[in-house]
């Protein structure tokens, strides 16, 4: 009898004991996995190297549940997750512990999905949920103290190597005889899109945690040789189950060639971080035209925006301008009285355009930008499709006079990564 059979056998024997303690406290509200996405709609990098970097200066972890039902108190995941070869799903996971206000216990875990069948060579600490190879592996525990930066890495150049770093010390802890390259965009073997994600969400098994944040999110690949911030990005992963309510990330496009995630307090709902298309504020006196580029509270500057006029069926360029230091341009003897004002986008800015008079809308017909293309997608992508993690017999140290609280994740997690590879299977035959 294996690990598993046993910790089904407990939770079963556990939950017939005391049917009442899971039964008092319910999640309320729609939970998602909470981070940064990045998934190309219609192109495929490959890539060797990940990395996802997460600054924090406050973090609160409160319940978790399954289903609904209480699970956990006090203990959240941070996820780097990207899709190997489009065949192996690779997890390089945070599982934090929260020991006071300012420290937090970190565990390193692993788990390695083999989305073809079971695993050949990692018999060891790997075993199959209906037909997929799992592999688990729990690494080194640490506390950090906030304010703290963390990162986790994934590098398959030679072999599959899962490292993390706190506040700039970098270790590599796993090495597994697994090489290739990180697919993003497309679909796995599976179904699932290749996507490369750093997400919060519960501490296993689909769950999900009630908790806050705050600070910033990266996410990088490498590209060309060198390491690049991923060219769009959504607020939610795609692939995880494990999510979080609480908190909400955000777009900083402070510097919009180096753009990232603010991390706070709020409702987080599938949205694009980046690329965005600016608001263009339009004020015309006389033959004046003043343009001014915005979102939120950001201005753009150093930013190229074109006058274009009707000539024959197509518009035409007429007057070209850079927005100042404000995000402004101004465009002197206009005199057209239809025109639409036009900014090509660039770096994490979308293109984006005004126009002179609602007459024009039906004469220029809507252009689809990046942005309305992920905009679509987050309204059509079924994220019931996600994965459950496995951290399996994981223990995290206790504040408390016990020396360790185990973390089962048992009949919950067994449960939820069977539905999830079932729900994955009829897809896949559908």
């Amino acid at each position: 009898m294996n690990f598993l059979s046993l910790g089904i056998i407990f939770m079963l024997l556990s939950l017939a004991a005391s049917p009442i303690q899971y039964a008092y406290s319910y999640q309320v509200g729609i939970s998602f996995p909470v981070g940064v996405t990045y998934f190309p709609l219609f192109s495929v990098t490959y890539t060797p190297f990940v990395e996802g970097v997460v600054n924090l200066t406050s973090l609160s972890i409160g319940r978790s549940f399954i289903s609904g039902q209480l699970f956990q108190y006090g203990n959240a995941s941070l996820q780097l997750n990207v899709m190997l070869n489009g065949t192996y799903w690779v997890q390089n996971v945070m599982l934090f512990h929260e020991l006071s206000d300012k420290t937090f216990e970190v565990i390193m875990v692993v788990n390695f999905w083999n989305l073809t069948g079971p695993f050949t060579t990692l018999i060891q600490n790997s075993t199959i949920f209906q037909g997929l190879g799992v592999y688990c592996y729990q690494g080194p525990r640490f506390n950090v103290s906030l304010p703290v930066s963390l990162s986790l890495f994934l590098n398959s150049s030679r072999s599959l190597q899962f490292g993390y770093s706190v506040n700039g010390e970098r270790n590599v802890y796993l090495d597994l005889p697994f090489s290739g390259l990180f697919k993003l965009g497309g679909l796995s073997a599976n179904g699932l899109p290749n996507d490369l994600e750093i997400v919060w969400g519960g501490p296993g098994g689909g769950s999900s945690v009630d908790m806050t944040a705050q600070g910033r999110e990266e996410l990088y690949y490498l590209d060309d040789g060198k390491l690049a911030v991923v060219p769009s990005a959504l607020s939610v992963g795609l692939d995880t189950a494990e999510s979080a309510y609480g908190i909400a990330t955000s777009p900083d496009l402070s510097n919009i060639t180096l753009p990232s995630a603010n991390i706070n307090r709020g409702v987080n709902s599938p949205s694009v971080l980046w690329p965005i298309p600016p608001k263009i504020n339009v004020t015309q006196i006389n033959d004046m035209v003043k343009v001014k580029l915005c979102y939120g509270n950001y201005t753009f500057s150093n930013q190229v925006v074109e006058i274009r006029v009707i000539k024959g069926l197509s518009l035409t360029p007429l007057y070209q301008g850079v927005t100042n230091a404000s995000g402004e341009v101004v465009f002197k003897n206009v005199t057209e009285p239809f025109y639409q004002v036009y900014f090509p986008g660039n770096y994490s800015l979308s293109q984006s355009y005004a126009l002179s008079s609602p007459q024009l809308n039906r004469l220029i017909g809507s252009t689809t930008t990046a942005f309305d293309n992920l905009i679509n997608f987050l309204k059509t992508y079924n994220f019931k499709k996600a994965l459950s993690s496995d951290f399996n017999h994981v223990k995290y140290q206790s504040k408390t006079s016990v020396d360790y609280l185990t973390l089962e994740v048992i009949l919950g997690l067994v449960a939820g990564i069977l539905i999830s590879a079932l729900t994955l299977r009829k897809l896949s035959h559908s």
